[in-house]
């Protein structure tokens, strides 16, 4: 029990009972088809080697009784695996469940494992910041971005920040931010 508390413990979790609207995502887009593709030929041949991370829902919400965390790629290749080849190995996902101690913690784990498994853009990042403020997880930009960002060095951070400049008047008209460069991000800002 202690275990399973600390989320030291791997469950077996029906896909159908994942939300991975539970948290604004961080990464823009799922990844390349070729990464895609990779990671659902891993899947496939070596079955999920790394567990998503969850967290129980207080109330399930239409058939969702845990929110996802943590592991969005991973996810969503299982769900393609499971349309295309109807393989019952592909109807569930080993999941860690953990117990952030609120919504700040649950986006800094979210953060945090793209940060360590496959580096988010730098627009990414800003605009991860910004929207952890409008979704009233953080009061102020600033403080996203310590949250968020505190275990990157302060030039880092300083650069994410200016990001935020690109973020919030373009999001809407980019189609590829996440490809802008760091120099000609930082330039444009």
């Amino acid at each position: 029990r202690s275990a399973r508390a600390e989320g030291r413990m791997i469950d077996v979790l029906a896909l159908d009972c994942i939300d991975e609207t539970h948290l604004v995502r961080d990464r823009m887009t799922p990844g390349d088809d070729d990464d895609m593709a990779a990671l659902m030929a891993s899947l496939e041949s070596r079955g999920q080697q790394t567990p998503i991370e969850v967290v129980a829902l207080p109330a399930p919400r239409n058939g969702k009784t845990h929110g996802l965390i943590s592991g969005a790629r991973r996810l969503s290749a299982l769900r393609r695996l499971r349309a295309r080849t109807e393989d019952p190995r592909f109807a569930t996902v080993q999941a860690r469940l953990i117990a952030p101690a609120d919504a700040q913690a649950a986006y800094v784990a979210m953060v945090e494992e793209n940060e360590i498994r496959a580096g988010l853009s730098l627009y990414e990042k800003g605009r991860i910041t910004l929207r952890a403020v409008h979704e009233g997880v953080y009061p102020t930009p600033r403080a996203a971005l310590r949250g968020l960002f505190g275990s990157v060095s302060r030039s880092r951070r300083s650069k994410i920040g200016s990001f935020l400049e690109l973020v919030e008047p373009l999001d809407a008209v980019l189609r590829f931010p996440a490809m802008i460069p760091e120099k000609l991000g930082l330039g444009l800002a």
